[in-house]
């Protein structure tokens, strides 16, 4: 389980609500996507390097990554497209790994690093539909976790598969339906 989770009691709540905007409208608020992405960024980082720091501080600084995500987004999309995939490719890449081996220790930084680099490169080549499916699978992730009761491991992972497939039809047949 994400340890942010645990911390602040409101999480469940945000990850539900941000979980199923972007499960559902990901690729047509590309603005919310970087911004929840940079949200979810600043939290991990604050939660690690401020963690002495009382919960509000933790707060400002996720949601000043958040705006700062959602601001390239608006006005540098070239920009935001390299930053926005770097950093959900990172963030979902060790949230998968991390529902496996929840224990990463040392190698926290490297699997965040190969799986930003990897969605980076995913996101500028493919553009549209590496948004859908990366937006689909964090606000999978983000919904399962926002589930109040404790899932095994295992099922917690079969949930957000599902959710991420529905997520990535249902916005598949809105792109297909506007062109």
């Amino acid at each position: 389980m994400f340890p942010i989770v645990t911390r602040f009691p409101m999480f469940p709540i945000l990850g539900l609500v941000f979980g199923i905007l972007l499960l559902i409208f990901g690729r047509k608020l590309f603005w919310l996507f970087v911004g929840a992405v940079g949200f979810l960024f600043g939290l991990s980082i604050a939660t690690r390097f401020f963690s002495a720091q009382p919960e509000w501080v933790v707060l400002v600084i996720a949601l000043v990554m958040g705006l700062i995500g959602a601001l390239l987004a608006v006005f540098v999309k070239r920009i935001a497209i390299a930053v926005a995939g770097f950093l959900a490719g990172g963030y979902l890449i060790f949230q998968l790994v991390a529902m496996g081996q929840p224990n990463l220790g040392q190698y926290t930084w490297v699997v965040y690093i190969v799986g930003g680099i990897f969605g980076a490169i995913i996101f500028a080549l493919m553009f549209d539909w590496t948004l859908i499916i990366l937006s689909s699978m964090i606000g999978a992730v983000l919904t399962t976790q926002a589930i109040p009761v404790p899932l095994p491991n295992a099922l917690q992972v079969i949930l957000a598969v599902i959710l991420a497939i529905i997520g990535m039809v249902f916005q598949g047949n809105i792109k297909r339906n506007h062109h």
